[in-house]
């Protein structure tokens, strides 16, 4: 089985740098002094992918910043379900918590928490155990090592607990966490927002009362659920085939530019120095094609716009299609769904969502 090249969204890192800035310091001394590169942090970027070596850099520079702070209880906190795209709509809109945790074992390792979950039932208990996927680069030392290891679990633990709550009205029984490290300084600041800790323990898990399984969730839609996964999954077949760099470098330079569109098989060719026919070649081999990314593309932009409100005509003219009736076959090759229905069950999902929460 081949090795999967681990990669974080864009966005992440633009939460740690304003999480950090929690702290005390601006956001500009933050990537000054940790060497965070703005270009990453362009609103252009921010729905890109970096390496997670070079995320395991950024997040270490941080900890060392700001050390003993509970940077990694705060960005836990802040993870909120819309900041997990499609993955984080879906579990909201799921229908009971027993499918949630399904999702959650199949999909959460491809978002910003490199862990896998191990879930059972132990003595009418609902165990969620977290082991890193990951491995950290040879150059840390150890209190690097067990520094960064304890933020990527401490937020990833947090952000399943928090949300878990969120979406079933704060109605898990019985919740306990255990870390495997000793208490930190920093957790009576949180310890009122948060379910029971117990630490020095043998596992990194969480555990809940097993009748809460069947709990039905606050939000639950079947038809923003469906749209969600078909997201969800798509997006999952582009992590699985990250040990397939071509893919990834294509959609790199899938750049729209208002008034010139995207570029060409061949302008892509030529940024990446291979032959065009090459190029077809290789991601062939990775089971895909160039207009098969492109449209991938075309699909992220037109959700990026109609969740700025914008109106159909104005995606389709945006998005460079030569009428409308273009862009909407366009949008129910890629949805199943006329776009007015789309638009319409999104926002209604949404408008529920942030109802409720005002209601918290």
């Amino acid at each position: 089985m081949k090795k999967q090249l681990l990669n974080i969204h864009n966005d992440y890192l633009k939460l740690l740098v304003e999480t950090a800035a929690k702290f005390g310091s601006t956001q500009s001394q933050i990537v000054r002094h940790c060497q965070i590169p703005l270009s990453l942090l362009t609103d252009l970027n921010v729905h890109e992918r970096i390496r997670f070596d070079l995320w395991t850099e950024f997040v270490v520079n941080v900890l060392e910043f700001l050390p003993q702070k509970g940077l990694g209880y705060q960005f836990g906190l802040n993870c909120k379900l819309t900041t997990h795209g499609a993955l984080g709509f879906a579990l909201l809109t799921n229908s009971t918590i027993g499918k949630v945790l399904v999702d959650l074992q199949n999909y959460y390792s491809m978002r910003v928490h490199k862990m896998d979950l191990s879930i059972f039932n132990k003595n009418n208990k609902i165990i969620i155990r977290l082991n890193p996927l990951y491995q950290l680069p040879s150059h840390f030392n150890e209190y690097q090592k067990n520094m960064i290891n304890k933020f990527f679990t401490e937020s990833a633990i947090i952000d399943i607990i928090t949300n878990l709550q969120l979406i079933t009205n704060y109605n898990l029984t019985g919740i306990n966490i255990n870390t495997t490290w000793e208490m930190p300084e920093y957790h009576h600041f949180y310890e009122k927002r948060l379910p029971l800790f117990n630490f020095n323990r043998e596992y990194n898990q969480i555990s809940f009362d097993l009748k809460c399984m069947d709990l039905p969730l606050t939000f639950s839609s079947t038809a923003a659920y469906a749209i969600a996964m078909e997201l969800v999954n798509k997006e999952y077949l582009f992590y699985q085939d990250q040990d397939n760099k071509i893919i990834l470098k294509v959609n790199q330079q899938l750049k729209f530019i208002p008034g010139l569109g995207f570029p060409g098989l061949r302008d892509v060719a030529n940024k990446l120095k291979i032959w065009e026919r090459t190029l077809k070649r290789e991601l062939a081999s990775a089971n895909t094609t160039y207009s098969a990314l492109l449209q991938s593309k075309k699909f992220e932009i037109a959700q990026k716009l109609i969740e700025s409100n914008r109106n159909i005509q104005e995606i389709s003219d945006l998005l460079g299609y030569s009428h409308i009736s273009a862009f909407s076959r366009a949008f129910i090759n890629w949805t199943g769904k006329k776009p007015s229905d789309y638009i319409r069950e999104q926002r209604l999902a949404i408008k529920e969502y942030y109802l409720k929460q005002t209601k918290i």
